[in-house]
C-alpha cells in the first residue's frame, strides 16, 4: 500500500504550478516526438530502406547524445536550466521542418543528418528536464513525481505513435513533421511559464558558476566514483537500454506482417502503442500496491530486469500482430519501473548542483549502448542472416546481466549496511599499550 506522504498525482499537478507547466511541456513535446518517430520509419521504408538503413536511422537519432553530453551537463550545471530547455525547443522546430526536404533514398544523407542534430538537441533539453524536477517539488513528491514524468512518457508514446500512423496513413509523412515541429514551439512555452524556487534561482541568476572546478566536466566524473552508489544509478538505463533494438524490432516486424505502406505504418503504430500502455502501467501499479520506500524501488528494478527478459521471449514466439503487442507490452511494462525507478533514486541520492551531470552522463551512457543495440539487431539479420525471432532471444538473453550485476550491488551493500550498524551499536574498544595496569 502506497505510504501516506506520498503525493497524489492530481494534486501535484494542482497544488505545484511550476512541475505542471514542466509537465504540460513534457505532453507536448514527447507527443511530437512519437509521431515524429513514426513518420521516419514510414520515410524509411517507403525510400526502400533495409535493416540496416533502418538501424542507421535509430543510431542518428541516439548515438550523438553521448559525444554532446559531456559539454551539455556542464552547462546545465551553470546555466539557467530554463533557457536550456527553451534554446532546444526553439533549435529543434528548425531542424523538424528540415525532414520536408527528404524525397528520396538519394536524400537519405540528409535525414540521418537532420536527426542527427535533432538528437543532439535532445541531448540538452532532457537532462535538463531531469535535473530541474528537485528544484521543483520536495523530498516527499520526488517518486511521484518521475512516476508521472515517466508515465506520461509512456501514454504520449501510445498517443503519438497511434496518432503518426493514423496521420501517415490518412494525410502521409509530411503533415506528421509539420505537427511535430510545431509541438517545440509549444513546449517552449509552457518552459518559459516555470518560476524556479528562488533557491534555484539564486544558483544560475548570473549564469556562471561557484567554481570552475566544481562545475566541470572531470569533477563531475569524480563525484560519480565517490558516491557510487550514485554512479551505479546511473548506469541502471544502460542496462535497460540493451533491449533498445526493439525500435529497429518494431517496424521490421510490422513490413513482415503486411505488405502496403498504409498498413505498415498503421502496425507500427499500433506496436509501438502496447510499448507506450506497458510502459505507463508499470510504475503507477507498482507504486500504488506496493508503496515507494527505497527498498521497493531497489527490488522493483531488480526483478524487472528478469521479467522484461522473458517479454523477449514471448515476442521470439510471436507471429501476429496482437501476440507482438502483447509481448512487447510486457517488456515495456517492467522497463519502466528500471527507468522511472531509478531516475527517483538519483533524486532522491545525488546533489542538486551535480544533476545535470548526472543526468547527462547517465543519457549519454544509455544512448551508447541502445545505438550499438540497434545496430547489432540491423547487422544481425542483414549480415548474419538471423531471423527476427532469433534476435528477439538474443535480446531476452542480454537483460539477465545487468540484473545479476544490480542483485548483487545491492547484496554489498546490504551487508555493509548491516556491518556498519553493528559496528555503531558495539563498537570496539581501542586497545592502548600505554595505558597502566588496571588495579581491579
Amino acid at each position: 500500500m502506497a505510504t501516506d506522504r506520498s503525493a497524489g498525482y492530481v494534486r501535484l499537478l494542482k497544488s505545484n504550478r511550476p512541475f505542471r507547466n514542466l509537465w504540460y511541456a513534457q505532453v507536448v513535446s514527447e507527443l511530437g516526438d512519437w509521431l515524429n518517430s513514426i513518420a521516419i520509419f514510414a520515410l524509411v521504408l517507403n525510400v526502400g530502406g533495409t535493416g540496416m538503413a533502418m538501424a542507421t536511422v535509430m543510431m542518428a537519432k541516439l548515438l550523438p547524445i553521448f559525444f554532446v553530453s559531456p559539454i551539455a551537463g556542464v552547462l546545465i550545471d551553470r546555466m539557467d536550466r530554463r533557457a536550456i530547455m527553451m534554446a532546444s525547443d526553439v533549435f529543434r522546430f528548425v531542424v523538424v521542418l528540415g525532414f520536408l526536404l527528404v524525397e528520396d533514398q538519394n536524400d537519405l544523407w540528409l535525414l540521418y543528418t537532420l536527426a542527427v542534430v535533432e538528437i543532439a538537441l535532445a541531448g540538452f533539453f532532457e537532462p535538463a528536464r531531469s535535473a530541474v524536477i528537485p528544484s521543483l517539488c520536495t523530498r516527499e513528491e520526488l517518486v511521484t513525481a518521475n512516476a508521472l514524468s515517466g508515465s506520461t512518457w509512456s501514454v504520449m508514446l501510445a498517443l503519438g505513435a497511434a496518432l503518426g500512423g493514423g496521420v501517415v496513413s490518412l494525410f502521409g509523412i509530411k503533415a506528421a513533421f509539420v505537427v511535430d515541429a510545431l509541438t517545440f514551439l509549444v513546449s517552449a512555452f509552457f518552459v518559459s511559464r516555470i518560476d524556479l524556487p528562488a533557491k534555484a534561482a539564486a544558483r544560475t541568476e548570473d549564469g556562471t558558476p561557484r567554481t570552475k572546478k566544481e562545475n566541470g566536466w572531470v569533477e563531475g566524473m569524480k563525484y560519480l566514483v565517490r558516491r557510487p552508489v550514485v554512479g551505479v544509478l546511473s548506469l541502471l538505463k544502460s542496462g535497460l537500454a540493451l533491449g533498445g533494438g526493439l525500435m529497429t524490432l518494431i517496424p521490421l516486424y510490422a513490413n513482415t506482417l503486411f505488405s502496403t505502406e498504409a498498413a505498415i505504418s498503421m502496425a507500427t503504430g499500433l506496436m509501438y502503442s502496447a510499448r507506450g500502455l506497458g510502459a505507463a502501467l508499470g510504475p503507477v501499479l507498482v507504486k500504488r500496491f506496493f508503496g515507494d520506500s527505497t527498498r521497493v524501488l531497489q527490488l522493483s528494478i531488480f526483478s524487472a530486469f528478469f521479467i522484461s527478459g522473458i517479454g523477449f521471449y514471448f515476442l521470439s514466439r510471436s507471429f501476429t500482430l496482437g501476440t507482438a503487442a502483447v509481448s512487447i507490452g510486457l517488456v515495456t511494462f517492467f522497463g519502466s519501473i528500471i527507468w522511472v525507478f531509478s531516475s527517483a533514486l538519483i533524486h532522491l541520492e545525488a546533489e542538486d548542483r551535480f544533476l545535470g551531470r548526472v543526468f547527462s552522463t547517465e543519457m549519454a551512457m544509455l544512448t551508447l549502448v541502445m545505438g550499438l543495440s540497434n545496430w547489432w539487431v540491423g547487422y544481425s539479420i542483414d549480415h548474419l542472416g538471423w531471423t527476427l525471432s532469433e534476435v528477439s532471444r538474443g535480446l531476452a538473453a542480454a537483460f539477465a546481466l545487468p540484473g545479476t550485476c544490480w542483485g548483487l550491488f545491492l547484496l554489498v551493500r546490504r551487508r555493509a549496511e548491516k556491518k556498519k550498524a553493528v559496528d555503531s551499536i558495539c563498537p570496539v574498544e581501542p586497545s592502548d599499550s600505554k595505558l597502566p595496569p588496571s588495579n581491579y
